[in-house]
């Protein structure tokens, strides 16, 4: 590929996943232009570094300053754009996002594609380390900051790529999932939710999304799936491949065993078929990280790597930014993590509860996304803080924007939660937590900022204020 260089140019090139593309097809050899509305650190000055030439605003004055042989279109981009309508009419050649990514960076590769409601940035981190450990020299893109990783995106000239499998549409002209772009050899399925209010109806409207991602693996390829999860379970049956489930009983093909915690991390053992293939360490926090690392395991024996090679490479990662990532331990905690779908608040929870024992958890959270932001969840909230000692709520990301009847009520919320005997309370904006925090945390708490958004840098703010 290196051979045939191509003039590429991004529209929407600011986000952190068209972003990361354009750096890597630049270091790859591609000559790479592209648009998007004001651009901001760290992702301006990133592009910069890699000389990538940015236009800020749209218009379709760009087609007469770039002449690209293809240009493809982020799926933050509406219809009504106006220079992503003047390169269609161009007849210039466009793609969506992962298109381009099939196209650019899959080809004929073997493509390991993690999806899932929850998990999937984690297993797609810990599965493209796994194997640049292994000297595999794999091309990936992950949907977060890797911790262990030089980039979250990375093209080379390996036989194996690792792709984040989003199940969110891929452009304003292409309403189908990304993952359905990315030919997957070995597919993962780690769990499935309603989520995505704005483009998903309900829960089965998302899984037939899944049972075209599982009907697209190859005969001669496997799907890894959680045994404990009914819904991927169920789109397992649409396989047209061998389905090689994990989990922690009996009935999982791959499980856990042996499971201990300590304040380092986890032990575990690894049984396939009654059989124990031996002992591991890992020094994150939360059973779903466990099962995260399980299936990463499972594919990379899939591809024929032993487990002995991989025993040592485990106890080595250590995750993604933002998922459970301590930022300070002393004189308070600060955890920051990406969770906002209930499932994922009580999960996160639940790992820090156990993490952290008996010091007190202040469980801070912004409805951020879409379906966050909306009350199809209202009442599968309430559950999700159980193993929180104070509750601090924000309310909802931008909330007129949705219809009353629409929005999630975090002052209902409060209610249930104060009903349950919960210390629960809402906040309009994140400096009036701040101003909490301040006054009533005391050394040797544990903060936990949960939102999927940048939530007005509360994060910097809290460490500010206790350092």
């Amino acid at each position: 590929m290196k051979d045939h260089k191509l003039k590429i140019h991004l529209v929407g090139i600011g986000g952190v996943g068209m972003g990361s593309l354009a750096v890597s097809l630049s270091e790859f050899g591609h000559e790479i232009t592209g648009s998007d509305g004001k651009l901001y650190d760290p992702m301006k000055s990133v592009l910069s570094r890699a000389n990538i030439k940015l236009f800020e605003g749209y218009t379709p004055d760009h087609l007469a300053k770039v002449q690209p042989d293809w240009v493809i279109i982020g799926n933050v981009i509406r219809k009504e754009n106006p220079e992503a309508q003047a390169w269609i009419q161009s007849g210039v050649k466009f793609c969506s996002f992962p298109e381009a990514v099939r196209r650019f960076v899959i080809q004929d590769k073997i493509s390991i594609v993690c999806t899932g409601t929850h998990g999937k940035t984690t297993t797609t981190t810990w599965i493209s380390f796994l194997m640049r450990e292994l000297g595999q020299d794999p091309s990936y893109l992950i949907g977060g900051v890797p911790a262990d990783l030089p980039t979250g995106s990375f093209i080379s000239e390996g036989k194996i790529v690792v792709g984040e499998g989003d199940e969110y549409d891929s452009a304003f002209f292409d309403k189908g999932p990304k993952f359905l772009h990315y030919n997957p050899s070995i597919g993962i399925i780690a769990n499935i939710e309603f989520d995505h209010a704005d483009i998903y109806r309900d829960l089965a409207h998302v899984k037939e999304s899944f049972e075209k991602f599982a009907g697209l693996l190859p005969g001669d390829g496997v799907l890894v799936v959680n045994y404990h999860d009914q819904h991927a379970m169920e789109v397992a049956q649409k396989a047209l491949c061998p389905v090689q489930t994990f989990g922690t009983s009996e009935g999982a093909m791959w499980r856990l065993a042996n499971v201990v915690e300590t304040s380092a991390g986890f032990s575990f053992e690894v049984i396939y078929k009654g059989r124990s293939v031996g002992q591991f360490k890992t020094s994150l926090f939360g059973h779903h990280n466990l099962m995260n690392i399980l299936s990463g395991i499972v594919s990379a024996v899939n591809l024929g790597i032993s487990i002995e090679k991989i025993r040592p490479i485990v106890e080595k990662f250590h995750g993604a930014k933002r998922r459970q990532e301590v930022l300070s331990t002393a004189p308070i905690t600060l955890i920051d993590d990406f969770a906002h779908h209930p499932t994922e608040v009580s999960a996160t929870i639940g790992a820090v509860r156990g993490r952290f024992g008996s010091q007190k958890i202040w469980a801070v959270f912004e409805p951020r996304s879409a379906t966050a932001r909306r009350n199809v969840h209202q009442d599968a909230y309430v559950k999700s803080f159980d193993r929180a000692d104070e509750v601090l709520l924000c309310s909802p990301f931008k909330a007129t924007d949705l219809a009353q009847g629409e929005r999630l009520s975090t002052t209902d919320l409060t209610s249930e939660l104060v009903k349950m005997g919960k210390s629960a309370r809402e906040f309009p904006n994140a400096d009036s937590i701040l101003a909490v925090l301040q006054k009533e945390v005391r050394p040797g708490d544990v903060v936990l900022v949960m939102s999927n958004g940048e939530f007005d840098k509360i994060q910097k703010k809290i460490l500010d204020s206790f350092s």
